[in-house]
């Protein structure tokens, strides 16, 4: 069987990625500057005496202060099958516990305020979405509504008139238990 022929398809073209190492040139280090600036310590203007023109200038190393050395020894504690265990110092056991302390504070302190926030500003965003709603001409769910006419009925103007209807309610309540009664009293006769 010989291969098959085509003329009209080219032949495939494969893209093999190459790679080229990174190369850079060294820097060169100049280890006796041309200019030294003068709040350096060990400066001295040339000509001072402080070497030769030729020779290398000296500049004195700066002493570092070492840390202060411990001066009482770590408590330890002997653990069976462990051996002996260092203890950390009160300092840091007084720092581990205010820390506790100042993180719970703050976390019941700040869950107390997220509270108090959500409790004050709800009705408002409530409010000033139904009102948004309101002017959007968007139709109100039942519950919505019954939002809406609450947060209406809290207008300075309309409270005496809900004060109003409130005591003609109770007093009809009060007027229909009372009728009940009566006649609950007449069929017992």
């Amino acid at each position: 069987m010989a291969p098959p022929i085509v003329d009209t398809i080219a032949p495939p073209i494969i893209d093999v990625p190459s790679y080229e190492a990174p190369s850079y040139d060294p820097p060169v280090l100049n280890p006796e500057p041309a200019i030294v600036a003068p709040q350096l310590p060990g400066y001295r203007p040339p000509g001072t005496g402080a070497g030769t023109e030729d020779g290398p200038r000296v500049l004195p190393v700066p002493t570092v202060p070492k840390p202060q050395e411990q001066l009482t020894p770590r408590p330890e504690i002997e653990v069976p099958f462990v051996g002996i265990v260092p203890l950390p110092y009160g300092r840091e056991v007084a720092l581990a516990g205010t820390t506790a302390i100042g993180a719970t504070a703050a976390a019941l302190l700040g869950k107390s305020m997220v509270e108090w926030l959500v409790k004050k500003f709800k009705p408002i965003v409530k409010k000033a979405i139904l009102k948004a709603k309101e002017k959007a001409g968007k139709q109100f769910t039942d519950y919505e509504l019954q939002q809406f006419f609450d947060f209406e009925g809290r207008v300075p103007e309309q409270k005496s008139v809900a004060k109003q209807l409130a005591k003609e309610a109770k007093a009809e309540k009060a007027k229909q238990l009372e009728e009940h009664l009566q006649r609950q009293r007449q069929r017992k006769r």
